[in-house]
Parts: structure tokens; sequence; C-alpha cells
């Protein structure tokens, strides 16, 4: 009697042994490692560079569509370019018409002022869609004071922990699913930049901004700028790079 209690207990560890072996293997096939690009410099250097790397990743996951932050045209038409064949929609959100300081002046922004109306209407033609919404988190509050102390604030500056780039990318993802271009719960690839340019993608599931804290996932950071950076204005700090003189120069399309 004993020898076949012990017989029981013997098969019974082994069984266990083996199902938790199972187990573990089996969380090992679930997961896996992606490598992360991380820029030294911050900005529109890193523009083509992460149009390549959110390129790849899409065609890696079968990814649909592609957001991008663009107030000038001049990002996307980079990425006009690089996502030319992939069948890959292009989504571009866009500013609403304004000025940002730049170190040669203000320069305008948004794609629907009549500086850039060539440009817009050269990416419709070839199928991109363009977006101009109300930003989720730098909406009505924003004209109480740029730091405002309300709830969107504190989301845009706790994004801004990760960098602008970051806080773009999400808020763009959001502002295309709202406008009706992306269906809540797609998977897409967001890219934001910061300050002009584009430095950072992001792989997330979207949703409407009234669902952003149920629904909204960050899934995967493809690439980001190792340092957020937090001065005012971005181009005057030391770790960003671009090139400026270009946003006081007309975009010539019969290059493209």
């Amino acid at each position: 009697m004993f020898l076949i209690l012990k017989r029981i207990l013997i098969a019974m560890f082994i069984f266990s042994y083996f199902h938790l072996f199972l187990c573990h293997m089996a969380m090992e096939s679930l997961s896996y490692a992606k490598q992360i690009i991380y820029f030294h410099y911050r900005g529109e250097i890193n523009t083509l560079k992460v149009l390549e790397l959110a390129k790849d990743r899409a065609l890696e996951l079968g990814v649909n569509s592609v957001v991008i932050a663009s107030e000038t045209g001049r990002s996307a038409l980079k990425a006009l370019k690089v996502f030319e064949k992939t069948g890959i929609k292009l989504i571009v959100v866009t500013h609403y018409p304004a000025k940002t300081i730049g170190p040669k002046g203000d320069i305008p922004i948004g794609l629907n002022r009549p500086e850039y109306a060539h440009v817009k209407k050269f990416l419709e033609e070839r199928g991109v869609v363009i977006v101009q919404g109300t930003r989720p988190f730098a909406g009505i509050e924003r004209s109480l004071g740029w730091n405002s102390p309300t709830p969107e604030s504190f989301i845009d500056k706790t994004l801004e922990i990760f960098g602008s780039g970051t806080k773009i990318a999400v808020e763009v993802a959001l502002m295309a699913t709202d406008a009706g271009v992306v269906d809540e719960g797609d998977i897409i690839v967001s890219l934001g930049g910061t300050y002009k340019g584009l430095d950072t993608a992001l792989v997330v599931k979207t949703s409407y901004s009234f669902h952003f804290f149920t629904h909204f996932e960050v899934l995967e950071i493809i690439a980001k700028p190792y340092h957020p950076g937090k001065r005012v204005p971005e181009h005057a700090d030391e770790l960003w790079r671009g090139n400026m003189d270009q946003y006081y120069e007309p975009i010539d399309l019969s290059y493209i």
C-alpha cells in the first residue's frame, strides 16, 4: 500500500513539474523582443529615419493605416515618398491655421492656410487623407492660459514626460479616430515630433477621445528621442536638431 501511494505521489510530482514546464514554454512563446531606436537629438533631423522605421514595423504588423502630424506639409511630403507603393493608408493630422515662433520670425502652420493650398491639393490628389480638428489635450481650456490647471493640461504635461513627440503621436491618433478616418479599436502606427518634423513613432490601439482612459493603448514604442527635453523654444535647445531655413522658404513640389 505504501509503495502504491509513493508511486502516486511521484507521478503527481512529475505531472505537476511537466505542467509548469509547458506553461512556462507557452508564456515564452507568447513573448517577443523588439528593438527600440532612441535618437540622441530631438526634432526635424530624425524625420526620414523615423518614417522608414515606422514603415518597416507597419509592414511587419500588417497595419493598414499610419497617422502622422504635419503642420506645414513638409513631413507629409516625406511620408508620401517613404510609404509609396506600400498600400498603407496615409493620414495627415494638421494644426488649425496659426503661427509658431521661429528663429527668424513667425512660421505659418496649418495645411488649410492659403500658403499651403498647393501642398494640400498635391497630397490629396495622391490619396493622402488630411484631418484638422480640435486637439484633445489643448482645446478650449488652452484659451485660459498655456499652463491652465485643467484635466486636459495634466494629461498634456504628463505625456510630455516621455517627450513632445510621444504626446503628439497619441493626440493625432485620437484626432484621426474622432474624425472618422480611423476606426476605434484599430491598431495603427502614429508619428509625432518635437517642435518641427518627426522624431517619435508608436504602435497604438486607438480610440475616440471620449474613450481615452478606457480604450486607448500604447502597444509599442518604435522610436523616440532619448532625452524628452523641456526647454522652450525647443529649437534653441542644444539637443534639438533640424533644418529651420526650409520653413522660411516656399515649398517646391517640382522635385517630388
